[in-house]
């Protein structure tokens, strides 16, 4: 008798479990997302009910829904406090007046040019700011000893936010520096990724207990964020005393050191922009205002340093708009020339695939730059399984040998580039909050175009024909790996 009650609460458990998945149903279909990516969900909640429900609670959605409602409520004030700060962002036409050299930065600029402008300021939220002093950084040794340099001079605060930051050798060497600012009575504020840099805060114990404010962005909770595990910070960005920034995709810690990568070193107006990105970001993390401190203490605009202009765009699924996704592909439609990327994971939507092979199709030299050996081979196989539509095209593809490329960069007719956190894949563009740099400085483009040209002289081009040779076990594994591209 036991036995067949345990035998019928199995199969109310089970009914139950169906239901549940079938009413996850018009959920699915109100996302309004690509029909094969929704047929897939549909198929997984009803097949197979209590797997399909698990991994469409933890992975099925590409947007903040409750915990970003209170966000997006709270962050509302400070939103429009910051925005009082640096300026109205609401019109193009207001943005000649604001932090550029001459007041004409959207005057003087070609048409293609302005629309990129329009386009990162609209759905960025972010002015094109002149008056910048930009240093590119290569590789993860030059990029630590910079950031160091800038906490040792610091004075009154240092923010950073990272996707991955370790306690190891190279980490320490950025901790060591951390220690002695709070020493100095410096206010010190990391802000880590939770699964990026997992198990990170009990490392710290010693930096938190000498003063240090260190919280996690989304920390793993199975039970509780369980709608938030796959939505990432991805950011990395500094900013020390509203002076001196950092922005890239160089994160902290060994196994980054040997990585072909780049990042950049500002001064001027536009730190401005990334001290708010980390305001907003330590605000939702924690509920500590800091705008104030932040961006009320210096006045970063009335020091120009240099002569870059140069646009901060955020992106999150916090937001309406992809601003990041939308960039590129205005970007890849703009260009007239030349087109050179480099990502180390490419796994593009419909959307940017369009653009790439059209744009080759109109004549433009479009070359995509990604490494031989991926750190994620699953990454690597779903980007492969796009090579033979693009390479049909005259897209040019080459396939970085000596190491891990990390680098994501993008220049555009040798008139603009981007320099950032955000791949060219799914992920990038919708799961992942990210932040790019548009440098609007000919000399800057001509250096990240110079970086593109070395490492590609370290590449092999992959040939059409030749691919198409490749065996039959990696096509099938390359088809794998783009069902899995929503998640990528």
């Amino acid at each position: 008798m036991a036995g067949l009650d345990l035998t019928s609460m199995l199969r109310w458990a089970l009914t139950i479990v169906e239901l549940v998945s079938i009413a996850f149903v018009p959920v699915v279909l109100a996302r309004r997302k690509e029909p094969a990516a929704t047929f897939a969900w549909i198929i997984g909640l009803v097949a197979f009910p209590p797997f399909g429900l698990i991994l469409f609670w933890y992975l099925g959605r590409d947007r903040v829904r409750r915990p970003m409602r209170t966000r997006a409520k709270v962050n509302a004030r400070l939103r429009q406090r910051i925005a009082d700060r640096l300026g109205p962002i609401d019109s193009v036409a207001s943005q000649t007046r604001m932090h550029t050299l001459d007041g004409s930065i959207f005057a003087d600029a070609p048409e293609p040019l302005r629309g990129v402008m329009r386009l990162a300021l609209r759905a960025g939220r972010s002015a094109p700011k002149g008056g910048n002093a930009v240093t590119v950084l290569r590789g993860a040794p030059t990029t630590y000893a910079a950031l160091v340099e800038a906490i040792e001079v610091a004075e009154r605060h240092v923010h950073l936010e990272y996707y991955a930051f370790r306690a190891d050798g190279a980490g320490r060497i950025v901790i060591d520096a951390l220690e002695r600012a709070v020493a100095r009575g410096v206010r010190v504020r990391l802000l880590y990724d939770g699964l990026g840099s997992a198990g990170l805060g009990r490392k710290l114990s010693h930096l938190r207990a000498a003063g240090a404010q260190i919280a996690p962005f989304f920390p793993l909770d199975p039970i509780r964020r369980g709608t938030t595990i796959n939505l990432r910070n991805h950011r990395k960005l500094a900013v020390i005393d509203g002076r001196v920034g950092f922005a890239g995709g160089i994160n902290i810690g060994d196994e980054f050191v040997s990585w072909r990568d780049i990042h950049l070193r500002i001064e001027g107006p536009a730190v401005e922009e990334l001290a708010a990105v980390f305001v907003e970001d330590w605000y939702f993390a924690t509920r500590e205002d800091v705008l104030e401190e932040t961006l009320l203490g210096a006045k970063p605009e009335t020091e120009l340093h240099g002569e870059s202009v140069l646009q901060i765009v955020q992106s999150g699924p916090d937001e309406t708009l992809e601003a990041i996704q939308r960039l590129y592909f205005a970007a890849i439609a703009s260009a007239r020339q030349r087109v050179w990327i480099t990502t180390p994971y490419f796994v593009p939507d419909r959307a940017v695939l369009m653009a790439l092979e059209t744009a080759a199709m109109r004549g433009v030299d479009v070359r995509v730059l990604v490494p031989a050996h991926s750190n994620w081979w699953i990454t690597s196989d779903a980007g492969r399984s796009f090579y033979d539509e693009l390479l049909g095209s005259g897209v040019s593809i080459y396939e970085y040998l000596p190491g891990m490329l990390h680098t994501k960069a993008m220049v555009v007719d040798g008139v603009f580039g981007t320099v950032g956190s955000a791949n060219l894949d799914v992920r990038s563009f919708r799961l992942n909050f990210e932040l790019v740099a548009v440098l609007y400085d000919p000399a800057i483009v001509a250096e990240l175009e110079a970086i593109f040209r070395e490492d590609q002289a370290q590449s092999l081009r992959l040939d059409l024909d030749s691919w198409r040779t490749r065996p039959f076990s990696a096509k099938v594994r390359e088809g794998f790996g783009r069902l899995l591209t929503p998640l990528l």
